[in-house]
Parts: C-alpha cells; structure tokens; sequence
C-alpha cells in the first residue's frame, strides 16, 4: 500500500499512463500482449485513442477479435495512480467465450503479483458483474495455472468442468 492508498478498480484513465506504460514494458519480458506495441501508445494523445478505443469495442463489441463480440467492460485495478493490473467483464457470453475466457478475465502486472491484487480484484469485479445484471459469472484457466485457480476459489468458484478448449470452467457467485 501506497502511503495509506488502498488499491481500487476504476475506468482506465490517462492519468495511469506512465504506470501502464511500465506495466506493459514488464508484461512484454514475459511474452505477454506482444499485439500492444509501447510505441504505439507512448505519446499522450496515442495512448488517449487507445482509450477510447477501449471504450467504444466495451460499448459496441468488435469484430477484431472474438472475444471482443460482445459488450463488455474494461476496469483496471490501481492504487493512486500505479496501475497494478486489468479486468475485462463480458455482459454477455459467446460460445467463444464459454470455452476461453468467460465473463471476467484478469491479469495483475509481474511486479505486483504475490500480494493479494488479483483475488481483490476478481471480487471487485464480481460486485460489478452484480450489478451489470451478471447473476453468476463464469470464469475459465488453464489446469496448470495454479495461482488462478485459487484466485477464483477464493472468490467463490465452484469448478464445474474443462471446456472443449481444454480450459477449468468455474461459475463465481457475484455480488
């Protein structure tokens, strides 16, 4: 914790621009979201229309990538203006997303893992789901991804059966 700051879910936001900007130099040295180049992002008024790009594929859904189909909400989980990681809630499920993804997928930056963030904000975004009209949200992994697993346990998660895809399918009360 940030001198007395508590991390919280917000809207992303340029004021967390050089903080991302950061996050996604670490989530590159693991291989992790190659498709977002840092140049393309790096000046303000990119990363302003990056955004909003964000914004308007949550309200519209976008055919550029099946999981972007259908509305959904991007949040991310902050404390003060040091991105710790995103949340992605699907208001509806595609059969893409029954398979891979779900309604809520998450990822916390390599610096900021091993401290409660993600469990924190899983629950976050299940009070989120409530309140978006999501009664019960499904939630996808991998088998081997242990740290996933617990985070959803934790909030919850009844697993229920492995996807055709081969993904652990866990159904998370909200709210």
């Amino acid at each position: 914790m940030v001198h007395g700051l508590r991390p919280r879910l917000v809207v992303p936001g340029e004021s967390y621009h050089e903080s991302f900007f950061a996050a996604l130099r670490e989530y590159h040295e693991e291989g992790l979201y190659p498709e977002l180049r840092p140049a393309d992002i790096a000046e303000p008024q990119a990363f302003r229309r990056w955004l909003e790009h964000l914004r308007w594929a949550g309200l519209l859904g976008a055919a550029d990538d099946p999981r972007n189909r259908t509305p959904h909400r991007v949040y991310w989980w902050v404390e003060g203006t040091r991105f710790l990681g995103r949340a992605r809630l699907s208001l509806r499920l595609t059969e893409e997303l029954t398979q891979f993804g779900g309604h809520i997928g998450y990822d916390i930056r390599p610096t900021a893992r091993g401290q409660g963030h993600a469990t924190a904000l899983l629950q976050a975004v299940l009070g989120t789901a409530r309140e978006a009209g999501v009664d019960r949200a499904l939630l996808t992994c991998a088998p081997d991804n242990h740290a996933s697993r617990r985070v959803i346990e934790r909030n919850g998660g009844a697993l229920t059966d492995t996807s055709p895809a081969g993904r652990l399918r866990y159904w998370c009360p909200t709210g």
